[in-house]
C-alpha cells in the first residue's frame, strides 16, 4: 500500500515574521538569564566597558553581597578577604586573626549608580559609628580612585556631622584582595534567604 503525498505547507508572510519575532523574543529572555553564558559575556562586556570597582566591609560579608548585588547598575560582586599582609589567606586563618578583613568587591556602572549612591547603601547597610571588636569584621572602604577616597571622606564627615560621634569606618587604598571559598559566594542565593 502506497502513502498519501505530503503536499508541502504554505505559510503567510504574517506568520513567518511572527514566529520569526517569537524567536528572537525568546533568544532574549534565554540571554538575558543569570545562569546562561549569553548573560554572562554580557555583563562581562558592559562591566569592561563601563564599570567601577568598589571594596567594603561591613561585618560578616554575606548580607551586604546579597543587598549590594540586588542594586540596579551592579553588574557583579564577589565575596573576599583582604586588608592583611599574610598571602593567600582562608576563611579559618581569617577567623583566627591573621589581619585580613571580609569584604565584598562591587563591579558597578557608575552611569546607573554612582559610586555615592554605593557608599549610602553601605553606609545603611550597618553603623559606621559603632567599633567592631575584630578587624575580620571591622567596617572599611578600600578606594581604587582618588575620586573615590574624596566622596568617601565627604560622606564620612557628612554622617559624622550628623551623629555627632566620629565615623569608625577605615578608609584605605585598595591593596590585595583574595577570593573566599566557593561556599561563601552567593551564600544567601544558595541558601534561600
Amino acid at each position: 500500500m502506497a502513502l498519501p503525498a505530503v503536499r508541502p505547507q504554505r505559510f503567510s508572510a504574517s506568520l513567518l515574521r511572527t514566529c520569526r519575532v517569537g524567536t528572537q523574543r525568546s533568544a532574549i529572555r534565554h540571554a538575558q538569564q543569570p545562569h546562561s553564558r549569553t548573560y554572562t559575556r554580557m555583563v562581562q562586556a558592559q562591566a569592561s566597558s563601563s564599570s567601577e570597582t568598589a571594596t567594603l566591609a561591613c561585618g560578616c560579608f554575606w548580607s551586604p553581597d546579597a543587598k549590594f548585588s540586588k542594586l540596579p547598575g551592579v553588574l557583579s560582586t564577589r565575596v573576599g578577604y583582604t586588608g592583611g599582609s599574610k598571602p593567600n589567606p582562608t576563611y579559618d586563618s581569617v577567623c583566627s586573626g591573621d589581619g585580613h578583613t571580609e569584604a565584598v568587591k562591587v563591579e558597578f556602572n557608575p552611569h546607573e549608580l554612582p559610586y555615592e549612591g554605593l557608599l549610602k547603601a553601605f553606609f545603611k547597610e550597618h553603623s559606621p559609628t559603632t567599633k567592631k571588636g575584630s578587624t575580620q569584621y571591622k567596617s572599611a572602604i578600600w578606594y581604587h580612585s582618588p575620586e573615590q577616597k574624596q566622596t568617601a571622606e565627604a560622606m564620612m564627615k557628612q554622617i559624622s556631622d550628623e551623629a555627632g560621634k566620629p565615623v569608625v569606618t577605615d578608609l584605605e587604598p585598595a591593596s590585595q584582595w583574595t577570593d573566599a571559598e566557593d561556599y561563601h559566594q552567593k551564600y544567601y542565593q544558595k541558601s534561600g534567604y
